[in-house]
């Protein structure tokens, strides 16, 4: 992490003209690999605050456009911006989860799969389905509300159990409706 405008008087990019609390915050710092801040901070002149800025600013843009959701034209764009993450939360489920043919195998590896799986495909592509949904919450009918609602309470308790290690034992089902969410009709 460094600094864009220097916390101390005699560092890089360093500026009379700013509070000490400004130059402790979000707006301030940049996160950089250890010979990128070394180069940029010993050739400070090369690398003004503006061009630091733009740069933090244009990164922060490409993850926007990468991970957030935008709104759609219609329910067909909508269901199928989250179809594949749909069918590969299933393919993993019936793959490597609980009620898979391997689960109750002693020989298998499935329930190691399981939990790793659970971590980076899972639980990834769950927040991504509700991102798309809450982007476009608009072209849901009041019946399809009420199952994405359903669907954010699975959510949250299937990450408390499997990211936060916080026993449940009631993790609401998968809702069945999400395999039919903005499939028919028009509102």
């Amino acid at each position: 992490m460094a600094h864009i405008i220097a916390a101390s008087p005699q560092g890089p990019r360093a500026s009379d003209y700013i509070e000490g609390e400004v130059l402790a915050q979000e707006d301030n710092l940049v996160l950089l690999c250890l010979v990128c801040h070394k180069i940029i901070d010993s050739e400070d002149s090369a690398y003004p605050p503006e061009l630091l800025h733009g740069w933090k600013r244009l990164h922060s843009s490409r993850i926007s456009d990468a991970f957030d959701a935008r709104p759609l034209s219609d329910r067909v764009e909508a269901r199928g911006a989250i179809e594949r993450y749909l069918q590969s939360n299933r393919a993993t489920f019936d793959g490597f989860g609980p009620n898979s043919e391997t689960a109750g195998d002693p020989f298998s590896d499935a329930a190691e799969i399981w939990k790793v799986r659970v971590r980076e495909v899972i639980i990834p592509n769950n927040r991504m389905i509700l991102r798309i949904v809450d982007a476009n919450s608009t072209l849901l009918r009041p019946d399809e509300v009420v199952t994405v609602e359903r669907f954010r309470i699975h959510v949250e308790e299937f990450e408390r159990r499997h990211v936060f290690d916080m026993p449940s034992t009631a993790v609401p089902q998968f809702p069945i409706g999400m395999n039919e969410l903005l499939c028919e009709g028009i509102i």
